[in-house]
């Protein structure tokens, strides 16, 4: 192996541009909006298809460069001196992924246009995730290389941690979505209705919005949330209105989504003074291991499984430090005591509060 690992990212290559990224929104009166616009789950057409084997491709690449990080994390603990041919082979092994990712990456998004409506959600919310993921590999790469031979530092653990997060995003993202199209199709072909547990009110406030968006400022300020990227079914964000002030509160997975939300509500029309009390949850490998586990244990549990054809999903789930808080709304309140009851039954987790709302 050469002295030096290569420092080049080959995804970095790509350019990146801010996109807005529609996302689902906690709040009572947005979550359950109608899933008319993803009643086609499954691909057919040839571009559709092919978006599919890319998307499949790149969860499996994220899962191979996560379980490199996840070596280098172990590496990294033990607090022995750095073997920097040990961690310049698992780095390798998590570039190649990487690379790998980001070439199939630039494929989606030449067949964007021609992609489903959910597959297109997948490419524009992954942009972000690949481009942080490439940037922590990088950092890990200059870090290793700058203290080679010396005791793992705080920065080159961090840079690590961060890979694997980033990584095991990536994978969630597609992976949860592939589910979504799946019990999407086994709901078309029964010939069913889309399902919307939630309030009757709620579905009828989504009907009524015109396609322009909202007029008044708690829409606005709910649509400009709606565009945030990195928001999902691990996040919670809800805001209040007073007069022309908004207060933002919940919890955010990614450091980003908290400064994200408030400059995009500091930039809707109208609002003069925006507060933010978003709690940023710590970056943990254990953490996220719990948020995949704990969203297979409800959304796969057949009686709460028709939650899953909704493109917003309505049960959030919020890790911290291995508790776990479940928040929105479900039908019923034996839906919510299933969901209580799967999320207690995931290994590893310390505790769980349900703090689940029932529809009227």
């Amino acid at each position: 192996m050469n002295n030096t690992l290569r420092q080049t990212i080959g995804f970095l290559g790509a350019a990146f541009l801010a996109a807005q990224l529609v996302g689902a929104v906690p709040n009572s009166a947005n979550s359950q909006s109608s899933s008319s616009s993803f009643e086609q789950a499954m691909p057919i057409t040839p571009a559709q298809k092919e978006v599919d084997r890319l998307l499949k491709q790149i969860s499996a690449n994220a899962a191979i460069a996560a379980k490199h990080a996840d070596t280098l994390d172990s590496f990294a603990r033990a607090g022995s001196r750095l073997s920097y041919t040990t961690h310049a082979a698992e780095l390798t092994g998590a570039k190649t992924a990487i690379n790998a990712m980001g070439a199939d990456f630039r494929q989606l998004q030449e067949l964007r246009p021609s992609a489903l409506p959910w597959q297109q959600l997948v490419i524009d919310r992954m942009e972000p995730v690949l481009a942080g993921l490439a940037s922590h590999a990088t950092d890990a790469i200059e870090r290793l290389n700058a203290e080679r031979g010396k005791l793992a530092s705080q920065a080159y653990r961090d840079a690590v941690g961060n890979l694997h997060a980033y990584a095991e995003q990536a994978r969630m993202q597609v992976s949860v979505n592939l589910d979504y199209a799946q019990a999407r199709e086994k709901l078309n072909r029964l010939d069913a209705s889309p399902v919307e547990p939630v309030s009757k009110e709620a579905a009828r406030e989504a009907a009524g919005k015109s396609a322009k968006g909202a007029k008044n400022l708690e829409q606005r300020v709910r649509s400009a949330l709606l565009k945030l990227p990195y928001y999902g079914v691990f996040d919670h964000l809800a805001f209040q209105v007073n007069g022309d002030q908004v207060r933002l509160t919940g919890e955010a997975s990614w450091p980003v989504l908290k400064t994200d939300a408030e400059r995009a509500v500091r930039n809707v029309e109208g609002v003069a003074v925006v507060t933010s009390d978003i709690k940023v949850l710590p970056v943990s490998l254990h953490d996220n291991r719990i948020r995949l586990a704990t969203y297979w244990a409800i959304y796969g549990q057949p009686t709460l499984a028709r939650y899953r054809i909704n493109p917003h999903p309505p049960i959030r789930i919020i890790v911290e430090n291995g508790h776990v808080t479940l928040k929105g709304m479900v039908g019923n309140d034996m839906d919510r005591t299933i969901a209580y009851m799967q999320a207690n039954s995931v290994p590893g987790v310390f505790s769980v509060t349900n703090n689940l709302q029932v529809g009227s």
